[in-house]
């Protein structure tokens, strides 16, 4: 049976165990540099930088589904952007990820979000065909950029 819950400052190892094996499915598993008490300490904040649930089957941690809030400017409203989707590789393809997915856009719903949004590395094919089949629309019009580390700093003039 699937039980999803909202992950809390109890479930950091859980977090960071799915983040580490999502790292590694997604070939960058030396990228990771949050720790449990990282994950731990943020979900202790009085108001969270993101939220989480989390996917049990038969009672063990599965998957999980990790996300915040962004705005829309154009619909002026609130969205939310879905970071996370994963599901550990013994656990799929028992509708884990469709029913993470379901209480994500639940949370959507009722928070009368505009959007609901999320990335997907291009050569994942077994997401982009799940994402293709629940509707999601791919949006080849809009290029992800980033900058981090000391890039943020160079920006900032510092």
């Amino acid at each position: 049976m699937i039980q999803i819950r909202t992950g809390t400052r109890d479930d950091a190892e859980i977090i960071h165990r799915f983040v580490r094996e999502l790292a590694e499915y997604e070939r960058q598993p030396s990228a990771v540099e949050a720790t449990v008490e990282t994950f731990r300490a943020d979900l202790s904040r009085p108001v969270p930088p993101f939220e989480c649930l989390v996917a049990d089957h038969d009672g063990e941690p599965a998957g999980f589904a990790l996300f915040f809030h962004n705005y829309s400017t154009w619909k002026g409203r609130q969205g939310i952007w879905l970071e996370d989707l994963f599901v550990t590789p013994a656990f799929r393809r028992r509708g884990i990820g469709l029913a993470l997915l379901r209480a994500v856009a639940r949370i959507a719903s009722e928070r009368d979000c505009g959007r609901l949004e999320w990335a997907v590395l291009d050569w994942n094919q077994p997401a982009i065909d799940f994402y293709e089949s629940l509707g999601g629309e791919q949006q080849d019009e809009w290029r992800i950029f980033r900058i981090t580390g000391e890039g943020i700093g160079r920006v900032a003039g510092r």
